[in-house]
């Protein structure tokens, strides 16, 4: 499993990677100022983890 942090804008996310069914599949857990957490799901699948990481850091990313 492949991981990354990064804190943007005073949130913490940490996306995750894992390898299932012939592609990389990703999460992202989102981390509130106020230390709540929410854990959107991320609607795609991936050919390498470091990819699959960085959308999911993108896609955590508060607008």
């Amino acid at each position: 499993m492949s991981n990354m942090t990064v804190t943007y804008k005073g949130y913490v996310l940490i996306s995750l990677a894992a390898f299932g069914e012939g592609a990389y599949t990703a999460m992202v857990i989102v981390e509130q100022p106020d230390h709540s957490q929410r854990a959107p799901g991320v609607p795609k699948r991936f050919s390498n983890p470091d990819e699959a990481c960085r959308y999911a850091v993108e896609y955590g990313r508060p607008r």
